[in-house]
């Protein structure tokens, strides 16, 4: 139950920050879209593979609203669309998987020119997901993807849209879609899912929106430090274990390259609790905080969206005298300025496909 809340704490704040802006959006003018999907589950685990039994279906339903530029983070990102989608999605496995059911906000993201009437859009999205048969130890033991009903949501889509008239809009795209808990509950590999969907939309109010385009001032590609420290909680591989907490601190040093791009590098240090199990396990050693800390080294990269960051990390354990889960470190999430210096941070920490756990943190922007 506790993590199903903080898995709703995070939902609301990301709702809020995908939204940023939006009250100067023309609210009355909207789009509904109905989508129907069919794709597969990719086994990214061989211990999993068992789950899969068909090919995976099921239907969206979308609230889009349309941006005209009446802020400047609007004409940079070429006048985005905001929207929120509610996902229904058989898994084809009815006694070991269910249904997922997922609501979640997102953006779409136009990748070319303004002037044509159809759009080739970058679709990202992060929200919750419930399935409706995650692991029980009794009833269904062998679903070790999803250890929670609960679930964090990740969907990233390359999507066509095409104006058929007016107000009939045609959408198709192809896209990846993720769920999982982060390790707050095990077993937690994780499900992912590629899927081809297509459908209709309907545009409500003003059809003609007329954009509004100023003069963009040139952007400063400027040097940002940035100082991050970060808390985090997962639960032991067997189901239903200990929970263990995490720590860790990160700076990193980005260069600007435009507007909407930040490429960097950064070192961070980090201590989890867990690792203290695995020299207990396995001999009487009683490790100190040296053996469980560990430094990385990363290439960091950020997408701006406002007041929004989506970082993507690639590290390297340069001291780690544990390796359990490899030297090789990843990081994804969502970042959100509250004021000009100070940042809110999620991010999921895992190593190859495998989660780690969800890094809750704040920062300062210098």
């Amino acid at each position: 139950m506790k993590s199903s809340l903080r898995l709703i704490l995070v939902f609301n704040m990301l709702f809020s920050v995908m939204f940023t802006g939006a009250q100067n959006s023309p609210t009355r003018d909207f789009i509904i879209s109905a989508q129907g999907h069919y794709g597969y589950i990719i086994s990214h685990r061989n211990n999993m593979s068992h789950l899969i039994k068909g090919h995976i279906y099921g239907g969206e339903l979308n609230y889009i609203f349309r941006t005209t530029g009446t802020e400047q983070w609007q004409q940079i990102q070429r006048y985005p669309e905001l929207g929120v989608c509610a996902l229904h999605l058989y898994l084809a496995n009815p006694k070991q998987l269910g249904t997922l059911e997922a609501l979640y906000p997102y953006t779409n993201i136009r990748l070319n020119k303004l002037k044509r009437n159809w759009k080739l859009n970058l679709r990202l999205g992060v929200g919750l997901a419930y399935v409706t048969k995650p692991f029980n130890r009794i009833t269904n033991y062998k679903n070790n993807a999803l250890g929670s009903h609960v679930n964090g949501f990740v969907n990233i889509r390359l999507a066509y849209a095409v104006m058929l008239s007016k107000a009939l809009r045609f959408d198709a795209g192809v896209g990846l879609t993720h769920a999982s808990n982060g390790a707050m509950a095990t077993p937690n590999l994780g499900l992912n899912m590629a899927t081809v969907s297509a459908g209709l939309g309907y545009a409500f109010g003003n059809k003609d929106l007329v954009y509004k385009k100023d003069t963009i001032d040139k952007c400063k590609r400027r040097l940002v430090p940035m100082f991050i420290v970060l808390a985090g909680m997962r639960e032991n591989e067997q189901p239903d274990g200990s929970k263990y907490f995490a720590f860790g601190a990160q700076f990193n040093l980005y260069k600007t390259l435009n507007y909407k791009n930040r490429l960097g590098l950064g070192i961070e240090g980090g201590y989890n609790q867990l690792t203290r199990t695995f020299y207990e396990d396995d001999s009487i050693y009683n490790a100190g905080f040296s053996d469980i800390a560990t430094l990385g080294v990363k290439l960091a990269y950020e997408f701006k969206f406002n007041r929004v960051t989506l970082p993507l990390d690639f590290g390297y354990y340069v001291y780690n005298k544990e390796p359990s889960y490899g030297m090789i470190f990843h990081r994804i999430g969502i970042r959100y300025m509250l004021t000009k210096h100070v940042l809110a941070n999620i991010t999921l920490l895992t190593h190859w496909a495998r989660a780690d756990y969800f890094e809750w943190g704040i920062g300062y922007v210098f």
